[in-house]
């Protein structure tokens, strides 16, 4: 029996916030676990962000999977919110549905990226890892102690404001026992 046309393709209502619109992806990917690689012009960078979802036609079960993107780190490289339902080995075109964006106002994007910043500087690990550039950490050689590993106090200073990664250490590195990070 023979086909009608076929239907348009549906375009969303510019007051309908519920509605998404999927879009092809450039170029094709393939991946390992949560790490997918693009291949053939994939733009990452200027067509997704974290947030965004991945869709693919699995070549192997032919089913429809998505997945959350949670890095775009370059445009050959993001990171998923889980593995697909098994490894893509070959490349297999995508399509991508964009989160929605909120717009912020400037002040806002500022108070974020100081978030982030102090977040980033929380998140280091051991001996120096920083209390949002509040705290200075360095070490002293113990009175009378020669050599070996426990011959070490480790100090920690609050600071009355707070300082950068580049001046905690430029603070650092003036004690004799921790010159060399200067």
């Amino acid at each position: 029996r023979a086909r009608g046309p076929p239907a348009p393709a549906a375009t969303p209502q510019e007051d309908d916030e519920d509605d998404f619109v999927v879009a092809a992806g450039s170029g094709r990917i393939s991946s390992s676990g949560t790490a997918v690689r693009g291949h053939d012009g994939t733009r990452f960078m200027a067509e997704l962000r974290a947030g965004d979802a991945v869709v693919i036609t699995h070549p192997t079960t032919l089913t429809e999977e998505t997945r959350i993107v949670k890095m775009v780190l370059s445009d050959v490289s993001i990171a998923i919110s889980s593995a697909f339902s098994s490894d893509l080995v070959s490349t297999t075109a995508f399509r991508y549905v964009a989160a929605p964006r909120v717009e912020q106002s400037a002040a806002d994007k500022e108070r974020d990226a100081a978030q982030r910043r102090v977040l980033r500087e929380d998140g280091a690990v051991g001996d120096y890892a920083g209390g949002g550039g509040t705290t200075l950490v360095y070490r002293t050689r113990k009175k009378g102690a020669v050599g070996g590993s426990n011959g070490w106090k480790i100090v920690t200073e609050k600071l009355a404001e707070p300082k950068t990664r580049t001046e905690l250490l430029e603070m650092r590195s003036k004690y004799k026992s921790d010159r060399h990070c200067g």
